[in-house]
């Protein structure tokens, strides 16, 4: 397996090449720049390309035109951009994920199973996100400042009602750990360490980051759940006199009924 993904990861980093080698020559493209894992210095084998290519006014109508929001195609212009490195298998273009006035369009390239997310901008007015990795820069494009916390009202406001929302949700999944509902179950302990992580991140005035993997374990047994469900629990209960002083008021805490919740499960 390990050749079979080394294999891969070469055949892509080769058609990334090829890419920046054939737009940073093209009179149509600006700069480009990589985001997601590439952008983040976390790529693995089988990371896909999520590639970020300004386009020169005189070409960015044409190129940057939606023709739907959402759809298994994409213009003629694009699609002949993309065949230009390689056979597309299947397209999807939803632009509900471009930036304004530009285009979203997932390519899944035949045989290789290489992916890429093209999404191409006009020139005017764009900028570089503080967390890309460029590709090539024809323009002098402004790179974005680092990212900053929200608010600080703002930031009080979702700790609260994160702090009452991990509760609701810790004994919504109780009631499917008694179902023995693994799926829903699996879903919502990982949802509760994400809900934990951010409370902490918030209340340390930290900005927000994208994290790409999971935080928990898939737990399939009905004593893992529950351990997992009691080591939120106590995190939660540590957490408690940093959340009432960063949110200026007490924050309810349902340990009785959680505990009540437990007694169900050994029935």
């Amino acid at each position: 397996m390990k050749n079979h993904l080394q294999a891969y990861r070469q055949s892509r980093d080769e058609l990334l090449t090829r890419i920046v080698t054939d737009l940073s020559n093209d009179e149509r493209f600006v700069a480009a720049w990589l985001t997601g894992s590439y952008g983040r210095n976390e790529s693995d084998e089988v990371s896909d390309l999520d590639i970020k290519i300004v386009v020169a006014q005189p070409h960015s109508e044409a190129l940057c035109a939606r023709q739907d929001q959402v759809s298994p195609e994409t213009t003629q212009g694009r699609f002949e951009l993309f065949s230009k490195f390689g056979k597309p298998a299947l397209i999807h273009e939803n632009n509900n994920n471009a930036p304004e006035n530009g285009t979203f369009t997932f390519v899944l390239y035949s045989s290789s199973a290489i992916m890429i997310d093209w999404v191409l901008m006009p020139q005017l007015n764009v900028e570089r996100p503080f967390q890309s990795l460029l590709l090539f820069d024809k323009g002098n494009v402004p790179v974005s400042s680092p990212p900053v916390p929200e608010e600080l009202e703002e930031s009080q406001k979702r700790v609260a009602e994160q702090w009452a929302f991990f509760w609701m949700m810790t004994a919504i999944t109780m009631k499917y750990i008694i179902r023995e509902d693994d799926v829903f179950v699996i879903h919502w302990l990982e949802n509760l360490h994400r809900i934990t992580q951010d409370i902490e991140r918030r209340i340390s005035r930290q900005p927000w980051k994208y994290v790409p993997r999971s935080l928990s374990q898939a737990q399939t047994t009905r004593q893992k759940q529950l351990d997992t469900i009691r080591q939120l629990c106590t995190r939660m209960q540590e957490l408690k006199p940093g959340v009432a002083k960063f949110t200026e008021s007490e924050p309810l805490m349902p340990i009785t009924e959680i505990e009540t919740l437990f007694s169900l499960t050994k029935n």
